[in-house]
């Protein structure tokens, strides 16, 4: 799959407490929901409570993770944490920047909703927390090279897919600073690969691949491929209007199908500007669409979260 190839490489506890009280919350945007450090007493919360409940618990069960976004911090310790569309105030003991990736264990969904913040210390020989850490390593790091190769995302995602890959090392080697936040990405995403087990496969981060979207990942399943020729390839983003996005890829010599699963299956357009970059219209590969689904619940942890902590304890 010519298109994939890249750069080779390559208990802070909280509770969320769901109560049927509608009290509204002052200065809280849109819906929200409040959480405490320790769970010790009522909290109130904005209308609507029980829906939003049943809504987050649908798919979940006690061991998974979920992945949440801090969105402003509003005191010392307090902080609104966005996870799969809920606006949380969180209380949390970790001091991470506004941006940061943060990964949740659910620990009980009923009767009340209880998560707790996952934060690793590296080199313990904990799985967990070297797991931990080196996500957050890795999290950190391709967030500040986004952010430094955003200004160049209409030029790589207007230049054709299989031409993309050698302008993005063009970009690279005119810029010093983009080209040092890539390879730090890089050594983050490899101590990432000495964690996994050899079954796993391994990750690589290719931002060509998507521009215009973030938090990138590719992920190919072990020995690449399988005793019928079958080469598996996993690739996950993030867009604003679709939400994770995930192609699920099946090549076999120059045919190519493939499953896109979307966080939020709402609007076809960007999924269609998505398809066009992903997928190239060359003479040498037939694609071939084998279905557009919803992505389950349990899997908006990201790709991460699955290959790090499934199993784990």
């Amino acid at each position: 799959m010519a298109f994939f190839r890249g750069i080779a490489y390559t208990q802070a506890t909280f509770r969320l407490i769901y109560r049927p009280r509608w009290q509204q919350l002052a200065a809280s945007p849109g819906e929200m929901m409040r959480v405490s450090g320790n769970g010790s007493g009522p909290f109130d919360f904005g209308g609507g409570n029980e829906r939003r409940s049943d809504q987050f618990r649908r798919g979940r069960r006690p061991g998974q993770k979920v992945r949440g976004t801090l969105v402003k911090w509003v005191s010392e310790s307090m902080a609104w944490v966005l996870i799969d569309g809920h606006h949380l105030l969180a209380h949390l003991q970790t001091r991470p920047p506004e941006g940061a990736q943060l990964l949740f264990l659910i620990v009980r969904l009923d009767p009340d909703i209880v998560l707790r913040e996952l934060s690793g210390v590296p080199g313990t020989g904990n799985p967990v927390g070297d797991g931990i850490a080196a996500a957050k390593s890795f999290e950190s790091a391709r967030t500040l090279f986004e952010n430094r190769l955003r200004r160049h995302a209409t030029d790589l995602a207007d230049t054709a897919i299989l031409h993309r890959p050698a302008r993005f090392i063009s970009l690279l080697t005119g810029d010093d600073a983009l080209f040092a936040a890539y390879t730090d990405a890089l050594a983050c995403a490899n101590q990432i690969n000495r964690l996994l087990a050899q079954e796993q496969g391994m990750i690589s981060y290719q931002p060509w691949l998507t521009p215009r979207s973030r938090r990138q990942l590719t992920h190919l399943r072990r020995s690449g491929r399988s005793s019928n020729g079958l080469r598996e390839v996993v690739m996950e983003c993030e867009t604003l209007a679709l939400g994770l996005v995930r192609f699920e890829f099946l090549q076999k010599g120059t045919n190519i199908g493939y499953r896109v699963k979307l966080q939020r299956p709402a609007v076809a357009a960007p999924l269609k500007n998505l398809l066009r970059n992903m997928v190239p219209a060359s003479s040498g590969v037939r694609s071939q669409c084998l279905g557009v689904t919803r992505l389950p619940a349990n899997e908006h942890g990201g790709l991460l979260a699955a290959l790090l902590f499934t199993n784990r304890t």
